[in-house]
């Protein structure tokens, strides 16, 4: 398992918030699928994707469970596809200073071949996303 956490600094309910509504703003460009800069990512309780700006959507993962503010659980394409998604868990906790934003990321029964191959990306590449999301909440 992956686990990765960075601390914001506002209330779990403002970070949750942050967190989806505004996912657009800093999810970052390497990360999104469609390789659209233009495009737009999108989390919700029906949809997690990137929606290239000629409309394609390109999903990045679906979501399996919503409990705002405190967690989002997700089976996760990138690196994977639908066929064989991994399992991310990204929990909201009150801190004195903020909120810790944390992802424990890990195979599923049907991921765990790819699994081995991928990890060392996905533990790169939540550094960089959850780095993201911090700059824009200090902003």
């Amino acid at each position: 398992m992956i686990e990765k956490n960075v601390v914001i600094p506002c209330a779990p309910d403002q970070a949750f918030a942050l967190f989806v509504e505004r996912i657009n703003e800093w999810w970052p460009p390497g990360h999104r699928p469609s390789k659209d800069r233009h495009g737009t990512v999108v989390l919700t309780p029906e949809r997690f994707a990137d929606i290239a700006s000629d409309g394609t959507a390109y999903p990045i993962g679906r979501v399996v469970g919503w409990f705002p503010p405190d967690r989002i659980e997700l089976d996760f394409y990138l690196g994977t596809g639908p066929d064989a998604p991994t399992a991310a868990t990204i929990t909201f906790t009150a801190e004195a200073d903020g909120t810790r934003i944390t992802v424990r990321h890990r195979a599923k029964p049907e991921s765990v071949a790819l699994w081995n191959l991928r990890a060392p990306a996905f533990e790169k590449s939540w550094t960089v996303v959850l780095e993201a999301c911090r700059q824009l909440a200090s902003a």
